[in-house]
């Protein structure tokens, strides 16, 4: 938790939105001040830049409309299914322990801090191994005939 942490106390308490006070442990209590904080400054930041869409952006034209956007079950479900092969027989061509990190970051939805915890590593390190990675994988996906910005 970035910033001053609160002062330790014998007891934490929390006011719920009924007015009730429920006395909790010290995690609780932090996260929870944690959470609210985050709250206050998406409102903020919403506040300040508007809130965006997929479906905003596309009728603004900032972006292109992507070709799994259909709303077909079948055909999406299909387009999923080809990228997916793809995508799994292109981090098949690179080492494994590139795989790996991307298995850790992208599908086992790790952290990156926590990635870099786990191989001994700094965060800086593991974010340019994956700028690196998602390269290699961006040139084999385009050597196949892929274009980006589909996955």
């Amino acid at each position: 938790m970035r910033g001053r942490r609160p002062k330790e106390r014998d007891c934490y308490v929390l006011r719920m939105d009924d007015g009730t006070l429920v006395e909790v442990g010290r995690e609780v209590y932090l996260e929870w001040h944690q959470s609210r904080r985050r709250e206050r400054y998406q409102k903020e930041k919403s506040k300040k830049h508007g809130v965006y869409s997929l479906e905003g952006l596309e009728e603004k034209a900032y972006c292109r409309k992507m070709p799994f956007c259909v709303h077909d079950g079948t055909e999406e479900t299909a387009l999923r299914n080809i990228c997916r092969d793809k995508v799994r027989e292109a981090l098949g061509k690179l080492p494994k322990q590139d795989a790996g990190l991307i298995d850790l970051i992208y599908f086992k939805e790790v952290t990156v801090t926590d990635a870099a915890k786990m191989c001994g590593c700094s965060r800086k390190t593991i974010q340019n191994r994956r700028r690196r990675i998602l390269k290699e994988l961006r040139c084999i996906l385009q050597g196949q005939g892929i274009q980006g910005g589909y996955f």
